[in-house]
């Protein structure tokens, strides 16, 4: 008896928002595709189909199933939802902008919407009204573990330590297998040196998902924070990333000054062997700030396809 012939597709769909839980993006594809065979007209659908190609980095097929699902139905709120995500990932802002707006429209207490409207004001650098919306989300679902960590991350962000950590805690009592809670309290560790309990977090939210980019950017860190050629510079990126970017370009044109400062000084002291070694090590900091995101970059390359390359055989 074939029992999978039996499946409507809404058990289809069912199936499928089960496996992409669980990060198995490959099954909830296979249950979306055996879902559009029973129903091809079946927006939600589709636009399950867009998250799921967008999470495996293949956006122009994502758009073409956001618009395929809203050309069913206009007013899907996934179908809106999908068709932000996607946007928001092209930095497509005003078509992002417009699809969040008629989402919150259609349901505007629904905390995941607001959530995605945070991560449209942190991409296009509204930090506050990024906080306002999380705030808002918070207050519609308390005990939500998705908000309490996208309020976490926000603190890790500005360096409020303090803060990130009890957004860590509480999502973790909330749900204690819940994986971006286990990398928010991860990164809490690394911030403060506590390199093994980094680790073990790291390797915790691994075990829930292997293809987690934000469980591999913990272990890609802490694999930097101990290097001896990237330690320093992990350090700096981590500290720059906590001001603003304004606050961040002062501090740099502050450090050029003070180096042009410096020479100026060795110069009418007529110390030329300073100036020139002020001059190098000077032009040493400089070419490390370039080479050494390349470096962590190639790290991180290196463990996204190393996954990959896993998940395929």
């Amino acid at each position: 008896m074939n029992l999978e012939g039996n499946l409507s597709s809404s058990a289809w769909m069912h199936m499928a928002q089960l496996q992409l839980a669980h990060g198995d993006l490959h099954g909830a594809m296979d249950m979306l595709r055996r879902a559009l065979t029973e129903d091809p007209d079946l927006a939600e659908a589709h636009a399950l189909l867009a998250l799921v190609l967008l999470r495996q980095k293949r956006l122009h097929a994502a758009d073409h199933e956001t618009r395929l699902a809203l050309t069913l139905e206009a007013e899907l709120p996934l179908a809106h939802a999908a068709a932000a995500s996607v946007a928001l990932a092209r930095r497509q802002f005003p078509r992002a902008e417009q699809h969040i707006t008629r989402l919150l429209e259609l349901e505007p207490d629904d905390a995941t919407n607001l959530r995605l409207q945070a991560r449209f004001f942190d991409l296009t650098g509204k930090q506050e009204q990024r906080r306002e919306s999380l705030r808002r989300a918070l207050a519609l679902a308390p005990d939500d573990p998705n908000t309490l960590a996208a309020l976490g991350a926000e603190a890790l962000e500005r360096g409020d330590l303090p803060e990130a950590e009890r957004r860590a805690r509480e999502t973790l009592a909330a749900d204690a297998q819940f994986l971006d809670g286990l990398v928010l309290m991860g990164q809490v560790h690394l911030r403060r040196g506590q390199l093994e309990e980094a680790r073990d977090h790291a390797l915790w939210a691994l075990r829930q998902n292997a293809t987690d980019e934000g469980a591999l950017r913990l272990l890609v860190d802490l694999q930097a924070r101990r290097s001896w050629v990237l330690g320093l510079w992990w350090r700096w990126s981590t500290w720059m990333g906590t001001l603003s970017d304004a606050r961040g370009m002062l501090v740099l044109l502050g450090a050029f000054a003070a180096q042009r400062v410096a020479m100026l000084a060795a110069a009418d002291l007529e110390l030329p062997t300073v100036a020139t070694l002020i001059s190098i090590v000077w032009l040493g900091l400089v070419a490390y700030s370039w080479v050494a995101p390349s470096f962590f970059q190639r790290m991180l390359r290196r463990e996204l396809e190393g996954v990959k390359l896993n998940a395929h055989f």
